[in-house]
């Protein structure tokens, strides 16, 4: 068995795990019982609202490689893009390095360069996760402090990336370190398409299409109550998933598994969801998004065989550092 069957296998059981888990919490024949009521009419819905979150996703991916000059025509780049979902299970999605890793085998571009996109996508999908949950953060006053701290965070991150020169610098400090020289012109290369792709115009149109894509998900969350024929509120859906979302993401867990459920669940009942309905509404959007994503990564690996085969190459390859290191 590859290792990158073995993870799926166990990313599948943690996730079957935490289903059983949110089951067990809120009583589990309430919620087969919440279940059986929920209009599968809505589905295609749901998961037409949650492609089009891809589709916008895509966009980002494509803008940024051309900012750092890497040409692709689309079908090949849309390809790539939905081939980087089936590793959204892998712990803080560092899988994700597999478009990295494809980019170099079709088109020689260095793991190096291309990296920082996976790290550009990722930051500006926080920033846009952490606009949507604003409104329902002032509105049920909760998790202002945790939000505000990883907004900060980010912001640092962003400004010490307008100073490529002193960043260095500081990478030419650390690197004295003798296990760290290796990575020292790697680190340097990265940088540069760091700075490349988080200047300020840039930055802030991919936060905005982020804003917009995301909106897609928490509009199907909506759906999912509408299909559980419970009123819920756009806000309470905007919040619920763009707040747990956060949570997830600054978990490290393999998609968020276990910390998003979790986040999820616990703020649709403080908000008065009942917890039947909740555990449901749980269970569906993270099929719809997280599961639904994993699905349409894998199809777009096995739809081009030269593709599968250099993703069965990454994953016999070093982990992802060595990788990078050893471009």
């Amino acid at each position: 068995m590859t290792k990158l069957n073995k993870k799926f296998i166990w990313a599948i059981l943690l996730g079957v795990a935490t289903t059983l888990a949110i089951s067990l919490i809120s009583d589990y024949r309430a919620t087969l019982d919440a279940l059986s009521r929920f209009k599968v009419i809505y589905l295609p819905l749901i998961l037409g609202l949650t492609f089009l979150n891809y589709v916008l996703r895509f966009v980002k991916w494509h803008y940024f490689l051309n900012i750092i000059n890497v040409k692709l025509n689309i079908r090949q780049s849309f390809t790539i893009f939905l081939s980087g979902l089936a590793m959204s299970v892998t712990p803080g999605k560092v899988g994700e390095l597999l478009k990295s890793f494809l980019l170099k085998e079709l088109k020689g571009v260095p793991i190096s360069k291309s990296a920082p996109i996976i790290f550009a996508e990722r930051l500006s999908d926080g920033i846009g996760l952490i606009v949507l949950s604003l409104a329902g953060m002032w509105y049920f006053e909760y998790g202002k402090k945790v939000v505000g701290l990883i907004a900060l965070m980010l912001l640092a991150m962003v400004i010490l990336l307008q100073f490529p020169g002193f960043t260095k610098r500081l990478i030419t400090l650390v690197s004295r370190v003798k296990f760290l020289q290796r990575f020292e012109q790697v680190m340097h290369n990265l940088i540069d398409s760091a700075n490349q792709l988080l200047r300020p115009l840039p930055l802030l149109f991919m936060v905005i299409i982020s804003v917009v894509s995301w909106s897609f998900e928490c509009i199907a969350f909506y759906f999912v109550f509408t299909g559980l024929n419970y009123d819920a509120s756009l806000l309470v859906s905007t919040f619920t998933l763009a707040f747990s979302g956060i949570v997830g993401a600054v978990s490290m867990l393999p998609g968020g598994l276990g910390a998003t459920e979790g986040s999820i669940l616990g703020l649709l009942v403080l908000v008065g969801v009942p917890r039947n309905v909740a555990a449901v509404a749980t269970i569906l959007i993270r099929f719809c998004t997280l599961w639904f994503g994993v699905l349409v990564g894998l199809i777009a690996l096995m739809s081009n065989k030269r593709i599968l085969g250099f993703a069965r190459k990454f994953e016999a390859d070093s982990p992802a550092s060595d990788a990078v290191a050893g471009e």
